[in-house]
């Protein structure tokens, strides 16, 4: 009979003792907790580590306090197989579970990467390459490869127009090609079933709205103005005028790397498709990425009777319905306005 009570009372204090551990370790994996030194650490799990090994990593790391209680509480939840495999970025004190959390959720380290709106392919190169995201020369030998914009752009014969202007959000070691892959996969989304289905109402392909999108999204910054601006190139199109774009003429010469920041009266006679004073119709392909704006406003312009257009320096432009009325807008705006300039009169 003692002997049963010893063994009872040893089961006792053995649940006792158990219990005190298991709520001290429930404590413990609630407690925030910072362990490194500095501000912040990165810390990567490699793919298809399991739990015990990320739990000791961490601890490592400073990251948690205790491996074992990270781990048991991966099986109490049964999360054992669920951790993501990525690069974390940790910053002051932090609990166990938020880690685990965290872990499982994928919850993995991006930073922003902006595309302006109304770069050429090459500019946009350009600018990856700025941001430390590798060569312009590979991004640019990328960007020459249309195959992922075919089914919507048989004729393309790069990606001009089609490197999507916006913020994206990469992992660190993010490859070229995985960037060029998502500029393109955000303008498909854009250029949605609705959008494309607008376009065939329209009579147009996605090559010929990207193409003058591009047109509208160079020529103002001004997001109101777009619709405007596009009515003036329908009208024109409509009419059978050429479009007498600036920023085609700047392109055409970019291509053939004459542009030095001005545009000359010889300029006017240079021999390009995309010299839309001397060609009518649309040039031959985009000649910069649009953003959402500049696409939906060749999608649903304005509606107007304009056929000029000249800026007013300070961002929009004068609309104008003759040609009469566009020269007049033209000395106010132009000729005026710079001799008082030069006069030292200022701009108004």
């Amino acid at each position: 009979m003692r002997f049963v009570k010893a063994v009872f009372l040893l089961l006792v204090l053995a649940a006792v003792a158990i219990g005190a551990y298991a709520y001290h370790a429930v404590q413990l994996s609630r407690e925030p907790y910072k362990g490194y030194p500095g501000n912040e650490v990165f810390f990567t799990v490699p793919r298809g580590a399991s739990g015990t090994r990320v739990g000791s990593k961490l601890e490592d790391e400073g990251i948690i306090r205790d491996r074992r209680i990270f781990v048991a509480a991966l099986r109490l939840r049964g999360e054992t197989d669920r951790i993501q495999a990525g690069e974390y970025r940790f910053s002051g004190p932090v609990s166990m579970l938020e880690v685990i959390d965290r872990l499982i959720a994928g919850d993995v380290y991006t930073f922003p990467v902006t595309i302006p709106e109304g770069l050429t392919l090459r500019e946009t190169a350009e600018n990856l390459a700025a941001q430390n995201l590798g060569d312009a020369d590979v991004f640019l030998e990328l960007f020459d490869e249309a195959s992922s914009i075919s089914d919507l752009d048989p004729d393309a014969w790069n990606l001009e127009g089609y490197l999507f202007p916006t913020t994206y959000h990469f992992t660190r070691g993010v490859e070229p090609s995985e960037i060029a892959r998502a500029l393109v996969a955000q303008f498909r989304e854009v250029l949605d079933q609705k959008r494309r289905d607008r376009a065939a109402e329209l009579g147009m392909t996605i090559r010929e709205v990207v193409t003058l999108a591009s047109i509208v999204e160079k020529e103002t910054g001004s997001a109101p103005e777009r619709p405007l601006i596009a009515s003036v190139f329908w009208n024109r199109l409509n009419r059978g005028m050429a479009l007498a774009s600036d920023p085609t003429l700047i392109y055409a010469l970019k291509l053939e790397g004459r542009f030095d920041g001005n545009l000359r009266r010889s300029d006017l006679e240079m021999d390009s498709p995309f010299n839309s004073y001397r060609r009518t119709g649309l040039p031959p392909s985009p000649i910069a990425s649009p953003g959402h704006a500049s696409i939906d406003a060749v999608l649903e312009p304005a509606e107007s009777d304009y056929l000029y257009f000249v800026s007013k320096n300070d961002g929009t432009h004068h609309f104008s319905r003759t040609y009469g009325e566009h020269q007049a807008a033209v000395r106010e705006y132009q000729i005026e306005y710079f001799r008082r300039r030069r006069n030292g009169g200022g701009g108004s």
